[in-house]
């Protein structure tokens, strides 16, 4: 039996090249490499079989690809956007390398901000898009799994991951692999503390607490409370 295509979706600062580099480990010969790194899954053709991590696009735009009823498992991964626009801050600041338009725009921008103009920057400039792309994956039914689950039980939530996407391994050698990338091997000179200017800052759940002010809270609150509520991250606007 052919092995189905394989699609990572996912949105900005959801932790997609780990998951990318899990899924690498685990069946390297499948992973499609896109000849423009900023376009590929929506030119290139899709092969057969072929593991396609990250891609980040709306569900639409996702199926305009890769059509309803197409022999694929694909599954998506979400991030509290409170936490994204934080990682997305700071990368943007600092840490990510200036060879995008996106960065080559923002960073000079964002060094002439103080925190709090440059995060509703962020806010505003940055988040819809990730908003969108979190909104519709959510709504098409499409298995979704959390970055703040993956954090808290690596192991268990990619054993999820490989089942649902008939990836087979032993045990042994999918925990081997899952241990190889984990977080905290990447990041172990640290020992916890927070570096801004790495693009492994932190990766942490509900950092957003320790950037965000009362203005701050409220504006985005304003912007996209509904959004972390039909997300799960919160019941209410009283957070």
């Amino acid at each position: 039996m052919d092995k189905p295509n394989i699609f990572h979706v996912t949105h900005w600062k959801a932790g997609s090249q780990w998951v990318r580099g899990v899924l690498r480990s685990a069946d390297p010969a499948r992973i499609v490499v896109g000849k423009d790194s900023r376009s590929w899954f929506f030119k290139d053709p899709i092969v057969p079989g072929g593991i396609y991590t990250p891609v980040y696009a709306t569900y639409e735009r996702f199926r305009q690809i890769v059509p309803p009823g197409s022999n694929d498992r694909t599954f998506a991964v979400i991030r509290d956007p409170r936490d994204a626009a934080v990682s997305w801050y700071f990368s943007l600041l600092y840490s990510h390398a200036a060879d995008y338009p996106s960065v080559i725009d923002a960073r000079p921008r964002l060094q002439r901000l103080d925190k709090r103009e440059g995060m509703t920057h962020i806010f505003q400039g940055h988040l819809p898009a990730l908003i969108e792309i979190q909104r519709t994956w959510l709504e098409s039914g499409t298995r979704i799994f959390r970055y703040e689950d993956l954090v808290a039980d690596q192991h268990g939530v990619f054993a999820q991951i490989f089942d649902h996407c008939e990836i087979h391994l032993r045990p042994r050698w999918q925990r081997m692999i899952v241990n190889r990338h984990r977080f905290s091997l990447r990041t172990w000179w640290r020992f916890g503390r927070e570096d801004v200017k790495s693009h492994l800052r932190k990766g942490i759940a509900g950092d957003w607490r320790n950037h965000f002010d009362d203005e701050l809270k409220e504006r985005f609150k304003s912007l996209y409370g509904d959004a972390l509520i039909q997300a799960g991250y919160e019941k209410d606007l009283d957070w």
